[in-house]
């Protein structure tokens, strides 16, 4: 008897879990803290601190020691890589403003020189 019962008790467990998750199958983090969506309110919000742009924002790039530390860490991360390339142009040493690169060559479908499929199913006239 005690037996019918565990296992009824997990039939319907059972049932009512896969009803509920197939409604959120390809949302996986909804409502759950991880969500992006979520908006939380920022309760150490401040009109001085949050009127200061901060320092990625205003120059481009990482502040030294953090990006210094990323170099050392990982080398291929991203930060590390802006970091390198900032460090290269002496953007740190001589307090330049922002860097932003610019690259000055064709892109792939101007350079491939590709044109339109032709339309083999249409009979010529």
């Amino acid at each position: 008897m005690l037996v019918r019962r565990i296992v009824l008790g997990i039939a319907i467990a059972a049932v009512v879990t896969t009803s509920a998750t197939q409604s959120n199958a390809g949302d996986f983090l909804s409502g759950t803290y991880l969500d992006p969506a979520l908006q939380r309110k920022d309760i150490f919000s401040h009109h001085i601190w949050n009127a200061m742009p901060e320092y990625r924002q205003v120059y481009n790039r990482p502040r030294y020691m953090s990006g210094y530390l990323a170099y050392k860490i990982e080398p291929s991360s991203q930060e590390a890589m802006a970091w390198k390339t900032n460090y290269c142009n002496g953007n740190y040493a001589n307090h330049r403003g922002p860097y932003v690169p610019q690259y000055n060559y064709p892109k792939p479908w101007e350079a491939l020189n590709t044109a339109v499929r032709p339309d083999f199913t249409k009979s010529p006239k």
